[in-house]
């Protein structure tokens, strides 16, 4: 798997069922004791699959409920700023990267050796989090 470098685009977008945010999530999905694991530093998410796609599957669905679970219970900003996004009325941020790659975790996989990939998707949020 190779290690990719990508720019993260945020906006906030008109859409049918208002504004909404529009930004990309990044995690990384590498091999652990044989199963293919799915981790999002930005918002400490981690899912775990037997195959790959599974595993980018299975962060999909994580990531979903994460927001909707927070959405409910009325957390979801909290939530993110205390995982250092930033928000503003025309913008969501996750941390950066030098940020990201401090904590304990991170920097366990990439002094762990291990070959990982860098996975960035499109996600939207809505703007009245």
């Amino acid at each position: 798997m190779d290690k990719k470098k990508v720019k993260l685009n945020t906006s906030a977008v008109e859409t049918a069922t208002g504004k909404e945010y529009k930004f990309n999530i990044e995690f990384y999905v590498f091999m652990q004791d044989g199963k293919y694991i799915s981790y999002c530093p930005s918002l400490d998410l981690t899912t775990s699959a037997d195959n790959f796609n599974e595993a980018i599957s299975n962060f999909y669905e994580c990531f979903q409920l994460y927001i909707e679970t927070c959405v409910e219970a009325g957390t979801l900003t909290t939530d993110l700023l205390n995982h250092g996004w930033r928000l503003t009325k025309v913008s969501i941020v996750p941390p950066k990267s030098t940020k990201v790659f401090k904590k304990p975790e991170m920097k366990a996989l990439i002094d762990s050796n291990i070959n990982f990939e860098r996975i960035s998707v499109p996600a939207r949020l809505p703007v009245a989090l």
